[in-house]
């Protein structure tokens, strides 16, 4: 097509003429584009680099996701409508564009030897681009993918230490009472650590549903509190699998709900202890955003069994604790067997034999009523030996119930 030239993926080393105006702007397009360890930041710097390499009046990284799907879009010189109409038709993005009577550029940025994403950069200044533009495009798409590895590997880094240091809080904080405060927190963090734009926690009811307990992030509001059936839900199946898992809120839900925040990715990453499901952790990207990997999984995976076990221990805890209390219910009950009661019943017994020893009536008779009510008082106080040596009627041990279980796939099948 005239005026339009397709970039292959250029060797390692590429081969850059030998002006060394260009040599110099090239590698001030490399200094730019690492200068920033951020993906995020290197992809801006990518396009904006790109452009003023070459002297395009627009350009856009395209991001391949699953299925070849145009997963997120990084632009430079476009407006936003025209960014919509982009991320609407997907690959190849110069379809979309830019009309096909004007002169494009585009480049395959490649990492590891697999596809990352499709470099497209239009209607440069000049009016068209040259064979010189076109290597240094190339020479830049190559460069570009190292600065994306190594950006790649600084994020995960970066993760993997904040995951880390939210997991030991976190626990730390639900070994000292798991209030709701406290899961608020876990939610918080999860989110600020996945970089998501939603979070919630799901929690087992008593009667064996799943409750929206706490969230944050968009849509936090409307979802907060819901309650629903877990086997009449694919989320709800895909948390009582039990099994963390990456996938996309499209078919995560059903037919009927409207995605007014743009939901996309999606990670689930369940609380699982040795007695069944905890509850769950999700966290979810807007459509624009790149998805989870699965690095962010097994990182998510072990918040999520820290969680888990802290919840677990303090249940321990609780049991420890309610044993303590029953344990000097015990001992009171004893004490007040074999002390008071022994000794109440013995001065009755003599209170009783002087009574009967030939007293004056009246003073005998008030001496009866008053060994009367001391007979009441030990019943009463055998009444309460016998509740403290059988666990009485009130609550002493710490509530429980707030978190319950259910069992792992119970009335479900895995998605």
């Amino acid at each position: 097509m005239p005026g339009r030239m397709a970039v292959s993926q250029p060797d390692p080393v590429p081969t850059v003429v030998a002006d060394p105006a260009p040599v110099r702007r090239l590698v001030e397009a490399h200094r730019a584009i690492t200068s920033d360890l951020s993906l995020n930041a290197a992809l801006d710097r990518i396009v904006q680099a790109a452009c003023e390499l070459v002297g395009a009046g627009g350009g856009a990284l395209g991001v391949i996701g699953a299925h070849a799907a145009l997963q997120q879009l990084v632009h430079a010189g476009i407006d936003e409508e025209t960014a919509a109409r982009i991320q609407a038709g997907g690959f190849p993005l110069h379809d979309s564009l830019s009309p096909a009577s004007l002169p494009s550029l585009r480049a395959l940025i490649s990492v590891r030897g697999e596809p990352f994403g499709e470099l497209y950069l239009a209607e440069p200044e000049a009016g068209v681009f040259s064979a010189e533009d076109e290597e240094l495009i190339g020479a830049l798409a190559a460069t570009s993918g190292t600065a994306i590895e190594n950006a790649r590997l600084y994020e995960d880094a970066r993760r993997s230490r904040n995951w880390l240091n939210a997991s030991g809080e976190i626990a730390r904080a639900l070994l000292a009472d798991a209030d709701v405060d406290m899961l608020l927190e876990v939610v918080s963090r999860a989110l600020h650590v996945a970089e998501a734009d939603y979070g919630a926690l799901v929690l087992p009811t008593e009667d064996g549903r799943l409750k929206v307990t706490v969230t944050v992030g968009l849509g936090a509001d409307y979802f907060r509190g819901l309650v629903f059936e877990p086997g009449n839900s694919p989320m709800g199946r895909a948390m009582m699998t039990g099994e963390s898992r990456l996938t996309d809120m499209v078919p995560m839900v059903n037919a009927d709900f409207e995605n007014v925040e743009n939901f996309g990715p999606v990670m689930i990453a369940p609380l699982v202890d040795a007695k069944g499901l905890r509850g769950a952790v999700l966290l979810i990207r807007t459509v624009d955003r790149l998805a989870f990997t699965p690095r962010d999984l097994d990182l998510a995976t072990t918040f999520a069994d820290q969680v888990a076990l802290a919840l677990q221990l303090n249940d321990a805890r609780a049991d420890a604790e309610g044993l303590r209390v029953l344990e000097e219910r015990h001992r009171i009950a004893e004490d007040l067997h074999d002390n008071v009661m022994q000794r109440l019943f013995a001065a009755g017994m003599g209170l009783q034999r002087v009574a009967d020893g030939g007293l004056e009536p009246n003073l005998a008779a008030r001496l009866r009523r008053h060994i009367v009510e001391l007979d009441e008082t030990i019943d009463e106080i055998r009444t309460q030996v016998f509740g403290l040596r059988h666990g009485g009627d009130g609550p002493l041990q710490r509530e429980r119930s707030r978190f319950p279980r259910v069992d792992l796939g119970s009335g479900t099948d895995p998605i």
